[in-house]
């Protein structure tokens, strides 16, 4: 990750933002994490299970095994979530402090501590929209106004595709600027974001 980011490559874009923060300033205990960073697949069906229920006394061996010591009761959901939701994000600590260990080369770290909030930010529909440099053709002239179109409609487009990112299996904005630019992430520093463009260029002996 380091060698990479020193050769100008594109920043990881895999890690959950708790994942980050911890990466940046090694204090778990200033991390806020919740049901959706539990991405165990055991530990999310025990959720649910103890969302779904308000007799604990099947699961109570389950809850106890990730560190919850308080009364076992349906009155307890939220403590006896929190503990799993824990439990669970702690596994990965280790493994994160070996990754700080890894990112110490070339100062990477340091670097992390001291610019905890330089992430790399999900792409949306205006960001592309921004960055998108279309050559038109002489104004007022019939391939002008084909352009204009076709721009118009790549607005809804993006548009439409970003108030439907929740849901499963779509299209997202990130995908379409891989697909228009080869990456799917806004450039990570903001020096790097105000030089980035998309030129649209229009071929109109295309079928």
């Amino acid at each position: 990750m380091a060698v990479s980011l020193a050769q100008g490559g594109p920043p990881p874009f895999f890690l959950r933002v708790w994942c980050s923060q911890y990466l940046c300033t090694g204090d778990y205990d200033s991390i806020q994490v919740t049901t959706s960073d539990v991405t165990d697949l055991e530990f999310s069906l025990l959720i649910e299970k103890v969302n779904s229920t308000d007799d604990m006394s099947k699961l109570t061996d389950e809850i106890l095994s990730c560190g919850y010591t308080g009364q076992v009761s349906a009155d307890m959901k939220s403590n006896i979530i929190r503990a799993i939701v824990l439990h669970s994000t702690m596994r990965v600590v280790p493994m994160l402090d070996q990754l700080r260990k890894g990112l110490k080369l070339y100062d990477l770290q340091k670097v992390m501590e001291m610019h905890p909030g330089e992430k790399d930010d999900w792409v949306d529909a205006g960001f592309i929209l921004e960055n998108c440099h279309p050559v038109f053709s002489d104004k007022g002239s019939v391939k002008y106004t084909k352009e204009v179109n076709v721009m118009n409609f790549l607005q809804d487009f993006l548009q439409e595709v970003e108030d439907r990112d929740g849901e499963a299996e779509q299209k997202t904005a990130g995908k379409v600027m891989q697909w228009m630019t080869g990456q799917r992430h806004k450039p990570i520093f903001p020096s790097d974001q105000k030089d980035f463009n998309i030129t649209v260029k229009f071929n109109h002996d295309c079928d």
